[in-house]
C-alpha cells in the first residue's frame, strides 16, 4: 500500500472528504410547491360556473327581482361571469386593482362566458370607482356602499341579466 491509499483510507475514517450535502434541493422543492400552492388558488378564484341548462329562454314581461324575471335562488347564482382584472386610478395617487364577477340571472343560459358582453360592465365599474378616496374605500362600510352602487348601474345596464356585483379581488395601494 503507498502513501496516497493510506491517505485516502484515514481521510475516509476520520470522516474527512465527505462532502456536505445542500440545502438547495430543499428549497427549490420548497418554492416550487408555494408556486403550485399559489396557482391552485388563482385558478379557484377564477373559475365560473356552467349553465346547466342549454334549453331556449322564454320570455316573459314580470320582473321579480331587480330586473330578473323570475326571482333569484338564495345563494350563490347558478350563472358567474367573471370579468379581466382592472387597475383604477383613486384619489391622491392611489391606485385599486379589483376583479369582479357578475351573478347573473337564473333564466340567463350563455354558451360560453366569452359570449357575455362586458365592456359596458367595465366601463361602469371604472367610472364608478375612479377618483374614489382611499380612505373610503378601505373600509368594509364603504367597499358594501361601492358593490351597492354598481350593483344598482350594472343591473341597470343590463336589465333581466345580470342582478349581482362580486369582488373577487380589491387591492388598493
Amino acid at each position: 500500500m503507498d502513501m496516497a491509499d493510506k491517505k485516502k483510507i484515514d481521510a475516509v475514517e476520520d470522516g474527512e472528504g465527505k462532502q456536505k450535502k445542500s440545502g438547495r434541493p430543499r428549497i427549490i422543492a420548497g418554492v416550487i410547491c408555494v408556486a403550485l400552492a399559489g396557482g391552485a388558488y388563482v385558478m379557484g378564484t377564477k373559475s365560473s360556473a356552467k349553465p346547466t341548462d342549454t334549453g331556449p329562454t322564454t320570455t316573459t314581461t314580470i320582473q321579480l327581482f331587480d330586473g330578473c324575471k323570475a326571482e333569484p335562488e338564495p345563494g350563490v347564482p347558478k350563472t358567474i361571469v367573471d370579468l379581466p382584472e382592472m387597475s383604477i386610478n383613486l384619489a391622491d395617487g392611489h391606485y385599486l386593482r379589483v376583479a369582479v364577477s357578475l351573478g347573473l340571472c337564473a333564466d340567463v343560459v350563455l354558451a360560453t362566458p366569452e359570449e357575455f358582453t362586458s365592456a359596458p360592465a367595465k366601463d361602469i365599474i371604472v367610472a364608478t370607482l375612479s377618483g374614489q378616496k382611499l380612505d373610503d374605500l378601505a373600509t368594509s362600510t364603504g367597499r358594501e356602499e361601492a358593490r351597492k352602487t354598481l350593483t344598482e348601474k350594472i343591473s341597470a345596464a343590463y336589465p333581466g341579466e345580470a342582478y349581482a356585483v362580486f369582488f373577487v379581488e380589491f387591492v388598493m395601494q
